[in-house]
């Protein structure tokens, strides 16, 4: 039986309890923000950086957009997240392999972090087994549902073991509905014109995520019921493996993760959890946010500019 422990970073939103029962190595990322910095999930927690971070958003007026396009101020005030150096996984990938595992790294995206890259840098100074996965699978939080399936299994080989990641990446998928277009237009991923117009008509985009881990608007629907229905119509096209971990994830308003759940109630036959988004993530979704993680039955789609 291959021993292997998985190595992730705090944007999976693992709690302390859960990376005890799963056997998970979480290495901090560092949140920056109006001149400080912070290890994720140490020295702040998710509560006090949403409401620090928000609320100061809201105070500045950098929150919203004007009719033009442009944002009321500059957006100096959006957090910057520095990633886990290479020397960190250097460190890690020693004392993972002196007590006998092959280390398994679940980064954040390469789109979101430089983590991705650090952790590929630290593995070529081993000869030992390290697998870093291709990191198109892991943005949001459907790296912690990819980690909870890998550890849910033992594996007689790492041939196994490799087979079992190449399934998930095919088959992990998320769909996720912000409240607000501002955050994702301040951190680049909306351009701002698109954003204004979109929050002008309340539309709430689906996000899904494509082949190179983008962040792709697939439908965009006008109001979060309307959004939230058109979620539950999407499993009819990936279906929910029932056998595998499942998971709905909100930033800041339980209310809204409560009527993602109850529109996708036909299809919720079996168990599911339902956590808060970390802040590196929220931080790009911004407050209002919800989203849904899961394994899907067929291989996902995530072509996803031939959709749009």
């Amino acid at each position: 039986m291959v021993k292997f422990k998985v190595i992730t970073d705090s944007s999976a939103g693992f709690s302390k309890e859960d990376a005890e029962k799963y056997n998970v190595i979480v290495l901090p990322l560092t949140l920056s923000y109006d001149n400080k910095d912070y290890r994720d999930g140490i020295d702040i927690t998710t509560d006090e950086f949403y409401n620090m971070f928000f609320e100061n958003q809201e105070k500045k007026g950098l929150a919203k957009l004007d009719v033009f396009g442009l944002f009321k101020k500059d957006d100096k005030g959006f957090p910057k997240t520095s990633m886990v150096t290479p020397a960190v996984f250097e460190d890690t990938f020693k004392e993972v392999l002196k007590d006998g595992y092959v280390p398994v790294v679940l980064p954040i995206s390469k789109v979101l972090s430089g983590t991705f890259q650090s952790a590929n840098i630290a593995k070529d100074e081993f000869e030992d087994d390290i697998i870093v996965v291709e990191d198109s699978a892991t943005a949001l939080g459907s790296v912690k549902v990819f980690i909870k399936a890998l550890c849910s299994k033992e594996y007689e080989t790492i041939d196994d073991l490799r087979a079992e990641i190449d399934y998930l990446r095919k088959h992990i998928n998320f769909y996720a509905v912000p409240e607000t277009l501002a955050y994702l237009s301040k951190g680049g991923r909306l351009g701002k014109f698109s954003a204004t117009v979109g929050n002008l008509l309340h539309f709430k985009p689906i996000i899904q995520l494509d082949t190179e881990g983008k962040l792709i608007p697939i439908e965009k629907p006008r109001g979060l019921k309307q959004a939230y229905r058109r979620v539950n119509e999407y499993l009819d096209i990936n279906p929910i493996d029932w056998s595998r971990p499942v998971e709905f994830g909100y930033s800041t308003k339980p209310e809204n993760v409560e009527q993602l759940i109850e529109a996708c109630k036909p299809h919720l036959t079996g168990e599911y959890t339902c956590a808060q988004i970390s802040p590196v993530v929220g931080a790009h979704v911004g407050p209002g946010a919800t989203a849904f993680f899961y394994v899907a039955t067929n291989e996902v789609d995530k072509d996803l500019e031939k959709k749009k």
